[in-house]
């Protein structure tokens, strides 16, 4: 049953000095005050305090303090109802005060005052950083998060603060006027970690201690403050950042919430701890709604049910939160499984309407003209006029707060890179918005990260044209042509190259992968006039200039010192692999690790000495490269896709009859048409976003695992795959999932994507029969009959049937010198498998490409057939976005 407020109001009227005496302590006045032995520790000199001009006690030993109420709930061992009913009960034996007898507020404290305090927390802070004791009590309460204790200046009164005061004077009476020493000169809070207390000015006010050892006292209060009245808010910032305030009913509570990174909590100072600081404030910072988070006991009910009446009263919306029985905050955090998702539960019982009360806002960002604006957690930020220059990264960042409807604003410029500079633009951000260091520098990183992903819009080179509608409208139309493969190739005989469409492709292919997180490189591979270094330029001539480097030659530590993302998502072209030498291995280590970093030798401007310094220069990058060497080493191999060009007689007359028929009148119209071709597709390589892919049929994928090259060539079909769907983004319906709170935006591979990357990869990653000389070609197509007649009569696949070189011998007639000297070559470029054979074994093998043989096309062995792939696909439930397998005809 709530108690009213008129019984509370009585009960506290209740004269202190009769209540005491009646308890058998005898009290004897000195000056306006009364003094005693302590009941509530073994005190052995006078150390209990009665104002009687405010009717409250307290003890300088042990700390116990408060009114009438509290006096009866230490000393009986009651809760506050049963307090407030003996003290109605014992009425007409004990004198009540009149009413009318109400003490003065505190005077506020002076300038001389607040300096000394904040001298006092700044001296207990450095003692929690050197005495171990205090940190790890607050970590056996689960509170261990450093920057929370550093933003809210932790503090340890661990008696060395005695040992730098004079043994009198004005800095010690001052300090007993304060409360931090006693009448005796001992200090208040010792054996306690400390928080100071601040009030809306920002000024320390007053200092919450909490003994770290209840065992050493017992008895004793853990729970302090100052002496007189209770000033200051402990995290005050989280009123002015948010509308919601999760109200807990001590500080040790609104820590545990801090450190799980819910920052919108202010503590009461116990049960019946709310001030009027508390309400001034809220009224002031515009709260709007206060969750009340008590003790789960009857004391913390009754508190927390009076408490939402107040708060009610004064127009807040109130709404109370439910722990388990007996639990407080830090119990339920640091016993909970889950704890922040259960305490979001707990919240949503309270008020399902509360749901983000704990819940960030989720961070927003958008490209600007000059910059870039960003929201986080409800904090407006704006930044202007982004450069870098080498090891620098300068912006002008503006922080926009709101307050009541005007908007206020800190403005500074800033060297991301400089931790100085970074330091200033906090602290005025920290004034600005009224919340914490730790929070403020969580913004920064993240407004550092943004800068350095933002690129300025881009501009008009000298000669080139800006993007019109008519551009844009041409560049989409490519991008959203179901047949853009067939479109792609007509361009390149349009701008002179004809013939090697798979070639074609895959290298146009692999310049767009530039845009993507693990891009193709390529290296076309060919004897000097073949026309590799044409099929390279003509690729590049459909890219972006601003988006390819090329080089003749690279010196060994030449990309090291680049600019840091001077090669990110660009291609990197070189014009002769021997004309990299050293450079090679910067090369290798940027495609496999996205970054190269050197650490080298400068000198300081300011002092002029010698220290270390580092350059990073990130990646991913697609390199492009022609060579004719025949011999690539494996680690360099590994990290290409080779393209050979066709030197065959038949394609050289092609070449020969392209050539004439560029002097002809139809040739010079075609070459007319070639620049605005290339625009074309200039602006298409604009247009396409960054953007994730997922292949939903990876698993349902085959890749031979017999073969050695399958290493490097699976994950290159894989980039492949999802390369070919990056392309075709304007024809993929956008998805978004959520992961770690944020929106990730990515567009799914078809089936249809899958069949034209086989068809790229079966002719650029596949073998040739041609390959092979006559003999080996005949010797594997009588494999492969003996293999399928074998096969089929016992009801087999290729891949059970084993089979050694006396078989062979026996299905072809061939001498036994005659096989084993032509399945070497077979061995050799993988076409069978030797499953077993050594020194004195018998050799056993396996047929890799018994259904892919075919004289007149290449092919890689190993991948599933489409039709196939579409059977396992529906019988595990995948279908394309459309519903259909990829656009594929049934």
């Amino acid at each position: 049953m709530a108690i009213e407020q008129a019984a509370i109001d009585q009960a506290k009227r209740t004269d202190l000095v009769a209540l005491v005496r009646s308890g058998g302590i005898d009290v004897k006045q000195n000056g306006k005050g009364w003094f005693g032995l302590c009941p509530f520790h073994d005190d052995k000199n006078p150390s209990l305090s009665i104002n009687p001009d405010k009717n409250l006690f307290q003890c300088f030993g042990c700390g116990a303090a408060g009114d009438a109420i509290r006096f009866v709930e230490l000393f009986d061992k009651v809760d506050f109802a049963e307090a407030i009913r003996k003290l109605m009960a014992d009425s007409s034996k004990l004198k009540v005060k009149p009413k009318t007898r109400t003490s003065a507020p505190d005077p506020p404290l002076s300038a001389k005052q607040k300096k000394l305090l904040a001298r006092v927390v700044a001296f207990y802070h450095t003692a929690f950083g050197e005495d171990p004791r205090a940190r790890q009590y607050l970590e056996t309460r689960g509170i261990a998060d450093k920057a929370v204790l550093s933003a809210h200046k932790a503090g340890f009164a661990n008696g060395t603060l005695l040992n730098v005061l004079p043994t009198e004077g004005e800095v010690k009476s001052q300090l007993k006027q304060l409360g931090i020493l006693n009448e005796r000169g001992k200090e208040h809070f010792y054996g306690c970690v400390t928080f100071p207390l601040y009030d809306a000015n920002g000024n320390p006010a007053g200092i919450y201690g909490r003994r770290i050892d209840d065992a050493a006292r017992p008895g004793s209060a853990p729970h302090l403050y100052l002496t007189g009245q209770r000033l200051g808010l402990f995290n005050r910032q989280a009123a002015m950042a948010h509308k919601e305030i999760i109200l807990t009913e001590s500080v040790i509570d609104s820590l545990t919430l801090l450190c799980a990174g819910i920052h919108n909590t202010i503590p009461a100072y116990g049960t019946n701890g709310l001030t009027g600081d508390h309400l001034a404030w809220f009224k002031q910072c515009g709260v709007e709604t206060v969750h009340i988070c008590f003790d789960a006991d009857d004391a913390g009910r009754q508190a927390a049910e009076k408490t939402a009446a107040r708060l009610a009263a004064e127009g807040f919306t109130a709404r109370r939160i439910d722990l388990p029985e007996g639990k407080d905050i830090n119990d339920f955090f640091l016993l909970t499984a889950d704890a922040d998702t259960a305490f979001k539960t707990l919240i949503g019982a309270a008020d399902p309407k509360a749901e983000n009360a704990v819940k960030k806002e989720k961070d927003r960002y958008t490209a600007t003209d000059y910059g870039f604006t960003a929201t986080v957690d409800g904090r407006d930020y704006e930044l202007r006029g982004i450069a870098r220059r080498e090891n620098k990264l300068k912006a002008t960042v503006k922080g926009i707060a709101q307050d009541n409807g005007k908007k206020r604003f800190h403005v500074d410029t800033v060297d991301f890179y400089s931790a100085r500079s970074r330091g200033f633009l906090l602290k005025g951000l920290c004034d600005l918005f009224g919340i914490d260091e730790k929070t403020v520098s969580d913004d920064l990183q993240k407004l550092l990260q943004h800068a350095e992903r933002y690129r300025p819009p881009e501009e008009t080179k000298p000669g080139q044209k800006q993007m019109t509608a008519g551009d844009k409208q041409k560049a989409l139309a490519l991008l959203e042509n179901p047949a853009m493969f067939d479109e792609i190739l007509t361009d390149f005989e349009t701008v002179g190259y004809t013939g090697e469409s798979m070639n074609k492709l895959l290298c146009y292919i692999a310049a767009v992968s530039r845009k993507m997180d693990e891009p193709l490189s390529v290296m076309i591979q060919s004897r000097s006039a073949a026309g590799k270094s044409f099929l390279q330029d003509t690729v590049l001539s459909l890219i972006p200039e601003g988006e390819v480097i090329k080089y003749t030659r690279l010196t060994d530590q030449a990309l090291f010192y680049k600019a840091s993302d001077s090669l990110k998502h660009k291609i990197l072209a070189i014009e002769e692999l021997d004309g990299m030498n050293g450079a090679i291995y910067s090369i290798r280590s940027i495609q496999s690790s996205k970054k190269i970093t050197i650490a080298y030798t400068g000198k300081d401007p300011v002092t002029g000495k010698l220290k270390t310094e580092e350059n990073t220069v990130e990646g991913p990058l697609m390199v492009f490269i022609t060579t004719t060497a025949v011999d690539i080493d494996g680690e360099t191999a590994s990290r290409f896709v080779f393209v050979s060009i066709d030197e065959s007689v038949e394609m050289t007359e092609k070449i020969l009859a392209k050539q004439r028929q560029r002097h002809t009148m139809a040739g010079m119209l075609s070459s007319m048409s070639a620049d605005a071709v290339m625009a074309k597709h200039r602006n298409a390589n604009r247009l396409l976003q960054p953007v994730k892919v997922v292949n939903p049929y990876a698993e349902l994928l085959t890749f031979t695992s017999k073969s050695l090259r399958a290493r490097r060539d699976h994950t290159k079909y894989l980039n492949l795959i999802s390369a070919v769907s990056y392309l075709f983004q304007y024809q993929r319906r956008r998805r978004t999932v959520e992961h770690e709170g944020q929106a990730i935006e990515y567009i799914a591979v078809t089936l249809a994507d899958i069949e034209k990357a086989n068809t790229i990869a079966n002719e650029v990653l596949g073998r040739s029969l041609d390959e092979l000389s006559p003999s080996s070609r005949a010797l594997l197509h009588l494999i492969r009959e003996m293999v399928l007649a074998h096969c089929e009569q016992n009801k087999l696949t290729p891949e059970q049937y084993r089979f050694t070189r006396r078989d062979i011998r026996h299905f072809s007639g061939w001498s036994d010198f005659q096989v084993k000297t032509h399945i070497r070559q077979l061995e050799d470029l993988e076409y069978i498998y030797p499953v077993m054979g050594k020194k004195g074994k018998t050799y056993i093998y396996e047929l890799l490409a018994a259904g892919q043989i075919d004289e007149d096309r290449p092919f890689l062995i190993g991948l599933i057939d489409i039709g196939r792939l579409k059977k396992k696909a529906e019988e595990a439930g995948i279908v394309d976005e459309d519903g259909q397998p990829g656009g594929l005809e049934s």
